[in-house]
């Protein structure tokens, strides 16, 4: 609840500061705004880790059933308004495990140095520029001074964290059939599917340098804004995967905006390759799938067969109007007359073949994944020089489609956070005090060799004592 009162006290406090700030003079509106921002956080972070501490007091004065007092750790948060330092109390419950009732009460992850304000800053911030750039964006905000490192980590949980869910709705789709939670009602859908590739960074020599970002991006139509024309409720994936892994994930992120139970038509623009026009396999059956090959690609190849434009820019006029087949064999004549690049035109005539029922069907206008994967991906992903382990580029495009999209990034969690480790050892902490008997850590895991029998050297005794210990360890031997 908001308390007036404190409210006016904190910003008469903080009007004092700021007009000591203007007494010291010779500074100027924006050296007085940049120096009250600082004071002001500097004041707000020390009012967090009193207000923590004393909500910590509070929690612990009616601890968890079975807890016992342990300690007092010191703690300190890289935050959005800076560094937050506090104390707080841990617990021992009855199978020994560690109890924090502060962490726990505020879903606090296990270990954490950056509050998750912080960090759902830094990843939103490191999915538009660099690592170091978007550490710099925290710091410049008033928040943390954090490395590049730091931000990568938390980039590569996040991309983590968006792995799991995409899987997660995908198995609940498919295998248990869940309906996802989409609300966009919709008879018609399109959905525009397209690769695109990045360099990879240390590959090792005979294997490929370069990763596929596979992507897509569903929309229920195009409406004009301005001398602009924008896609109405769209929403994306991305990641560098298998075509049987992407494609259940895109039709559950599609399922996120769109109820699949209303849709009945989905128009699918690919450009002719294998795994792009198979993704309607993964779509519900009762769903009729519309093909289109992008005209982009259509254009672009047949300009590619002449060494004058004029000449392609016919044979796209020809298929524009609805002569596909016509422009196969106008191509097919100009090799004959040596008027094309042979070589070119006769890829061009396989390509075209292939794909004839996809190339001008009547639908929807589709065509724009070529300059959504240029401004969504390559923009961050293809910047010189730049680099990506085959993870982190998948992790990368996760989290921009996510962004894009206005999809949640999932948080970090406190029972997400807990390392094996420790979930094996409050485990088995449990069980023991739900047996009854010793708990895990009362229990050594090892003491000693176990049990040996006494045993005495005779080396620096008579002959007659060695010979006769011996002849005894021979005939015990026997059984004697």
């Amino acid at each position: 609840m908001d308390n007036p009162t404190a409210c006016a006290a904190a910003s008469a406090a903080l009007a004092d500061v700021f007009t000591d700030i203007l007494l010291e003079g010779g500074c100027s509106f924006e050296a007085f705004e940049e120096r009250a921002v600082t004071r002001g956080h500097e004041a707000m972070a020390r009012a967090m880790g009193l207000a923590l501490e004393r909500f910590d007091e509070l929690l612990c004065l009616n601890p968890p059933a079975g807890c016992r007092a342990h300690d007092a750790r010191p703690r300190t948060l890289a935050t959005e308004v800076g560094d937050v330092s506090f104390s707080w109390h841990r617990l021992r419950d009855a199978s020994g495990a560690t109890v924090v009732p502060l962490a726990d009460a505020l879903d606090l992850p296990w270990g954490c140095r950056v509050s998750p304000g912080a960090e759902a800053f830094l990843v939103e911030a490191a999915a538009e520029v660099s690592y170091a750039a978007a550490a710099r964006l925290l710091a410049r905000k008033g928040g943390s001074r954090v490395s590049a490192t730091t931000v990568m980590r938390a980039m590569r949980g996040a991309g983590a964290r968006c792995a799991a869910d995409d899987e997660r709705a995908a198995r609940d789709l498919f295998d248990l059939g869940v309906k996802p939670a989409g609300e966009t009602v919709a008879d018609a859908v399109c959905l525009e599917a397209d690769g695109t590739w990045v360099r990879l960074q240390g590959a090792a020599p005979g294997e490929p340098g370069r990763a596929e970002v596979k992507a897509m991006v569903a929309y229920s139509g195009k409406a004009a804004r301005g001398r602009k024309v924008a896609r109405e409720h769209a929403v994306r994936h991305g990641c560098v995967a298998a075509p049987s892994e992407f494609w259940p994930q895109a039709v559950a992120a599609m399922g996120s905006e769109f109820d699949l139970s209303r849709v009945s038509r989905v128009h699918l623009g690919t450009d002719g390759e294998g795994w792009c026009k198979g993704g309607g396999a993964y779509l519900p059956m009762r769903m009729e799938v519309t093909g289109h090959l992008d005209p982009f690609h259509v254009s672009r190849a047949l300009l590619s067969c002449f060494d004058e434009p004029a000449m392609g820019w016919q044979l796209v006029d020809v298929v524009r109007d609805g002569g596909k087949e016509e422009a196969a064999a106008l191509l097919e004549a100009c090799v004959e007359l040596g008027v094309a690049r042979e070589g070119a035109a006769r890829r061009v005539l396989g390509y075209l073949r292939n794909n004839m029922g996809l190339i001008a069907v009547d639908g929807p206008s589709l065509g724009t994944m070529e300059s959504e994967n240029q401004h969504l991906y390559k923009s961050r992903m293809a910047s010189v020089p730049c680099a990506w382990s085959r993870r982190g580029a998948s992790d990368m495009a996760r989290v921009r489609s996510r962004v894009r999209s206005r999809r949640a990034v999932p948080a970090r969690t406190r029972a997400g956070s807990a390392t094996p480790l420790r979930r094996r050892r409050d485990g088995a902490r449990e069980l023991a005090a739900l047996s009854g008997g010793p708990t895990a850590g009362s229990v050594p895991s090892r003491v000693g060799r176990g049990y040996e029998p006494p045993a005495a050297s005779v080396a620096g005794m008579s002959a007659e004592v060695r010979y006769a210990a011996a002849v005894d360890s021979g005939m015990a031997g026997t059984g004697w």
